[in-house]
């Protein structure tokens, strides 16, 4: 259907941006004698956003149909914010603290579209499939997504150790205008299309009633709680993945793109093999506990992981696929298990929970640090990946307890 491969494009689409700030943002505040906190406040402060306005944003999206009229908004307002995170920062080689509140308001604004705009993404799954491919289209997007991201950093990657200078921005910032132009492109016919609009009477959105309906509906309350602890130590180390890598294995900036290529390409896989790997499995939600335990393990690995280059690529490869396999699989599962008719609404809450590591994750992952701070920087990154794994294996026994709940039916 043309449906589903222009929502595929926006999914691989939107990757040109995201992986520039994701991998590049941290570098260049780190070069400029930033602390870790600003990407880690800066984070939570965007999910807070979040937690107040998808809700909202969801029911009305429901009640009229409008999903991809919000989702271009939030992707104008993303290239923007990159444009000028990279023409700020070309300028400067130590930031005042008024520039990092500018930066950080930058970095808010583009978190809160691009994760925003997945609420509204993901709840046109439902619209195109059904439970017998929902899985798989859902899979194909990541995997696709994370093919977006494998795409960007293998062309932008040797840019940035050039000497091309492009619009007066070279190196890293030349990245993140790099990666909006390419995001823009790729995006227009996705964006273009007409929504779905609906006629609703009901506008009227009341919080109490929205968290009434979630906390009474148990089983979609114990996903999420299980999803939102996945996710956060996830994407927790997402977040700190470059600096993790840099500083622990004392790798190049070449041989950290390497490291986020290869966890890329493996999520691709992963993304790819979800549908069959269900199938293999015999049902979805078992094989997406397997999926958390094995992420759980790579967490341990990279605890004590000597410092050996060939170790850490065999390690992020297992969680690459892992990577992929869980978002895949947790995205299709919850798709079913939300009412129909409130897709978005659902699904709101359903971000917000997933990027609950924008606010626990990076504040544990800091409270480690401290809690370490008499020991060597190596000794704080793998304490703190260490607490990532106890926090997946927490999170699987709530994903197992959602389970439960359920009449047990064959995957067909």
């Amino acid at each position: 259907m043309k449906s589903i491969k222009l929502w595929y494009s926006y999914d691989f689409a939107n990757s040109f941006a995201s992986s520039v700030l994701i991998f590049y943002y941290p570098l260049m505040l780190a070069e400029r004698g930033a602390s870790n906190v600003w990407i880690g406040v800066s984070a939570s402060i965007a999910t807070g956003i979040l937690l107040f306005t998808l809700p909202y944003l969801g029911t009305w999206s429901d009640k009229t149909g409008r999903k991809i009229f919000i989702i271009k908004i939030a992707s104008v307002l993303m290239v923007i914010s990159l444009f000028i995170i990279a023409f700020l920062i070309q300028q400067i080689d130590t930031l005042s603290m008024a520039m990092l509140f500018t930066l950080s308001f930058l970095y808010i604004l583009f978190m809160v579209c691009f994760q925003g705009s997945f609420t509204f993404y993901s709840a046109m799954l439902r619209e195109m499939t059904n439970s017998e491919n929902n899985t798989k289209v859902s899979g194909v997007g990541l995997g696709l997504g994370q093919f977006g991201n494998v795409v960007s950093l293998s062309i932008i990657g040797p840019i940035i150790g050039s000497s091309l200078v492009l619009v007066g921005l070279s190196g890293k910032p030349l990245a993140l205008f790099l990666g909006g132009i390419l995001f823009a492109l790729i995006s227009i016919p996705f964006l273009f299309q007409k929504d779905r609009v609906n006629i609703s009477i009901k506008t009227a959105f009341s919080y109490r009633d929205f968290l009434k309906k979630i906390f009474s509906t148990k089983r979609v309350l114990l996903f999420i709680i299980g999803y939102a602890l996945l996710s956060d130590a996830i994407l927790t180390f997402q977040v700190y993945l470059t600096l993790f890598v840099k500083n622990v294995f004392d790798f190049s900036d070449k041989f950290v793109t390497y490291v986020g290529i290869t966890g890329l390409v493996f999520g691709i896989l992963g993304g790819f093999v979800a549908s069959r790997f269900a199938l293999r499995m015999k049902d979805k939600e078992r094989a997406l506990g397997f999926s958390a335990i094995l992420y759980a393990f790579c967490f341990g690995f990279f605890a004590f992981i000597p410092n050996v280059p060939i170790l850490v690529f065999i390690t992020i490869s297992i969680s690459g696929i892992s990577y992929g396999l869980v978002f895949s699989l947790a995205r299709a599962i919850y798709s079913e298990i939300s009412p129909k008719e409130e897709q978005a609404e659902f699904f709101s809450i359903y971000t917000v929970f997933e990027r609950a590591a924008s606010i626990v994750g990076p504040l544990l992952w800091l409270s480690i640090f401290f809690i370490l701070r008499n020991f060597s920087e190596n000794i704080q990154y793998r304490g703190s990946v260490l607490f990532l794994m106890i926090i997946c294996i927490v999170g699987f026994y709530y994903l197992r307890k959602s389970k439960n709940l359920r009449v047990e039916v064959p995957l067909s």
